[in-house]
């Protein structure tokens, strides 16, 4: 992503005809590049989810709480403004980039494999405690990762993507199935209920397109079919539903439910639910969303204030930190960009992924999650695509 921001700023300077080497050049590349952020309001719209927590200072008395949340958000300044001056690139390089995506994917997915399979006992048995199966960082947003390199593959099957022999499609779409059935084993919901979500809005998409009501239903029965037959079949899915029945259990009849991960996401949603109620109009402030949690939270569950949890809503955060505004304001940057890229599935498809993970995690207050969210969307944004209810299945 660094690199593609530097691309950015040499192909402004190539542009305008100018030398780096001179200290005026650089004041004439800011000038156009953020000019051009702002005439793709496609691009520069994603900028206020970087301003709206930023403004928040003026009311937020953690400075230093602040200021970490902000850098988090910093991406949405530099990414927007690296795409809106990208160099130009073909319809196969942007393509390409998705494909080595998924292959990289597939990679990483066989040594998290390997691994399991090495410790398979030790881990499974970390499963029934609520731990989950080691991968590379946040196993959340790995998962995430993992579902959109299977919603890229799976988009990239459809245009008939190849880069050197036309065999490649056969070896992509067994790639695509082994990486959907790896996001089962890996057993994380917030994965699994972005990937499906994308699925059932390509299916909507699909049917609405070509009329073929039939095949929509087929494909809708086999859906719900394999995800009851993966409940069934796979131990590590398995495990965790057993586990999150037990967490359920413990947080509605006994006292130790903050010491589980679904417990104590209930009790994050309910204070942070609370916090918005006292502050609705502008929030606590991003600065101090962290001191008022701990605050509700010892106020309203004692028996849950060893070490409360931030909103796991992203919408809920927002609310609870910059108010209705804040919120009003983050909708904007969520929802215009769906306006102009409606007939863009892939990139329909990703939002859909995201906001179902936005209604179960804070998913874009990490660094991991921004990125995540933001390269991608901007990304798809700018991938070309052929109608996908010709011929290609």
């Amino acid at each position: 992503m660094w690199l593609w921001v530097f691309a950015a700023w040499w192909h402004t300077a190539e542009r305008l005809n100018i030398s780096l080497r001179e200290g005026k050049s650089w004041r004439l590349v800011w000038v156009d590049s953020f000019r051009r952020l702002y005439q793709q309001k496609v691009f520069g719209v994603f900028v206020l989810l970087l301003l709206v927590p930023a403004f928040s200072v003026f009311w937020s008395d953690d400075k230093a709480y602040w200021l970490r949340l902000v850098q988090t958000r910093l991406p949405f300044l530099v990414l927007p403004w690296a795409f809106a001056n990208r160099p130009p690139l073909s319809d196969s390089q942007l393509k390409s980039v998705l494909y080595l995506f998924v292959w990289f994917m597939v990679v990483v997915c066989l040594a998290v494999g390997i691994n399991l399979f090495w410790h398979y006992d030790a881990i499974l048995e970390g499963l029934g405690r609520g731990n989950p199966i080691p991968v590379p960082r946040s196993h959340v947003r790995f998962s995430l990762i993992l579902g959109t390199s299977i919603l890229a593959g799976g988009w990239l099957w459809t245009q008939k993507f190849w880069i050197w022999r036309a065999w490649e499609r056969v070896a992509l779409g067994i790639a695509v199935v082994f990486l959907f059935g790896f996001i089962h084993v890996l057993s994380v919901r917030s994965g699994l209920f972005s990937l499906y979500a994308a699925m059932f809005f390509g299916l909507v998409w699909y049917v609405w397109k070509s009329r073929r009501w039939a095949t929509g239903l087929i494909v809708l029965g086999l859906m719900v079919g394999g995800l009851w037959a993966a409940v069934e079949s796979i131990p590590s899915l398995k495990m965790r539903i057993a586990y999150m029945q037990w967490d359920w259990g413990r947080f509605k009849h006994e006292n130790d439910g903050h010491l589980y991960s679904d417990g104590a996401r209930w009790i994050s949603l309910k204070s942070g639910w609370h916090i918005w109620t006292e502050h609705p109009v502008l929030g606590v402030g991003a600065g101090d969303l962290l001191s008022e949690t701990k605050k509700t939270t010892a106020r309203l569950f004692p028996n849950y204030a060893e070490d409360p949890r931030l909103p796991h809503n992203e919408f809920l955060f927002i609310m609870a930190s910059t108010g209705l505004i804040g919120l009003l304001l983050s909708l904007v940057a969520f929802f215009y960009p769906w306006y102009q890229a409606r007939e863009n599935f892939l990139y329909l498809a990703l939002q859909l992924m995201a906001l179902a993970s936005f209604l179960i995690e804070c998913t874009i207050e990490n660094a991991i999650g921004a990125a995540w969210f933001l390269f991608y969307s901007l990304w798809f944004l700018i991938c070309r695509q052929k109608n996908l209810t010709d011929n290609t299945f």
